[in-house]
């Protein structure tokens, strides 16, 4: 299929399925004159990009263009919608444009609704990779549990929950951690059951628990010298800083509009307002936040901000939460 779009923050399997498509498509002797990758933070590198789909390839097989961090899609553009309509009626089927971004297609801009219509006919795929809710422990346990299946690993009893724990879901991370256990216990162990036990986890990672729930209970408790460790350390795992900002932000949202409809009775309502599927955590975020006060919330929402703010400019992660948490004391 011509137009290809993959969005989703599990960029391990994005980057496989990205890589999947380039392995499918295009001859190895011709790859280095036809695989183009575009920074789509760059207005003209979308542009160029456009550009080349009219590219027929060189030699055998089919050309490929990868716009990352795609805008066409997020932003509205009238350019980025005249360009894409023009690419996508005049694409050659020789011509492969994948189009990439960590967040899912806008739908309220014109360029999402042309991609509709565009996959309606069959003339355009949608393909997302997303990581379960951090909040979510039983996706994140059996996407854990997906990931070793792929990797020929048997889990042993809680050996799941202790991978979480020490590695967590991140899907870079997490292939790159699960193949260094793999080594280990095929060395180990020389019956080819590839058993991973939890004293096994323990031996190979020898890492602290530290979660992000428990940063957020150091926050709401104005702990916060206590999460700044934690976020330290999460960050020194290979945590991603924004992906870990993006969390605080989501689960501090939550708590926030749960403590500022306190005296609200519908619990449905609630649920609806801060986009939580189960009603039941209402009750639990309710105890947690039961003495808190509301302007420290508030405060600690726009400093996450800044935080994602000043990561996205380039800024040292540590020296960022650091300087920005801290203030709040």
């Amino acid at each position: 299929m011509p137009i290809q779009i993959i969005w989703g923050n599990d960029i391990k399997a994005s980057e496989n399925e990205i890589e999947k498509i380039i392995n499918s498509n295009i001859s190895k002797q011709w790859k280095n004159f036809n695989l183009s990758k575009y920074n789509g933070d760059d207005e003209n590198q979308v542009f160029q990009a456009f550009e080349e789909t009219q590219t027929a390839p060189f030699g055998e097989g089919s050309r490929v263009i990868i716009i990352k961090n795609n805008p066409i899609f997020s932003i509205k553009n009238e350019k980025f919608q005249v360009q894409f309509e023009y690419a996508s009626r005049n694409l050659p089927s020789s011509s492969i444009l994948i189009l990439h971004n960590l967040n899912k297609p806008d739908t309220r801009i014109k360029t999402t609704k042309i991609l509709k219509s565009l996959i309606e006919k069959k003339e355009a795929n949608e393909l997302s990779f997303n990581l379960p809710d951090i909040w979510d422990n039983k996706k994140q346990i059996s996407y854990i549990e997906e990931v070793a299946k792929n990797l020929n690993i048997n889990l042993g009893e809680n050996a799941s929950s202790a991978i979480l724990q020490s590695i967590g879901t991140e899907s870079t991370k997490l292939d790159c951690e699960l193949k260094k256990a793999l080594l280990y216990i095929s060395a180990k162990n020389q019956d080819n059951k590839n058993l991973l036990k939890v004293d096994d986890i323990k031996e190979i990672f020898n890492e602290q628990q530290s979660d992000i729930f428990k940063i957020i209970d150091q926050l709401i408790s104005h702990n916060i010298s206590e999460s700044l460790k934690g976020i330290n350390n999460l960050i020194y795992k290979g945590e991603p800083p924004l992906r870990l900002v993006a969390g605080l932000t989501s689960q501090i949202r939550i708590y926030t509009i749960v403590l500022i409809l306190s005296e609200e009775k519908d619990i449905s309502k609630i649920s609806k307002l801060a986009g939580i599927s189960n009603p039941k955590r209402i009750f639990f975020i309710r105890k947690k936040v039961k003495h808190s006060d509301l302007n420290f919330f508030i405060n600690l929402m726009i400093k996450l901000l800044d935080i994602e703010s000043f990561l996205k400019k380039g800024n040292n992660p540590i020296n960022v939460f650091t300087e920005n948490l801290t203030s709040l004391t």
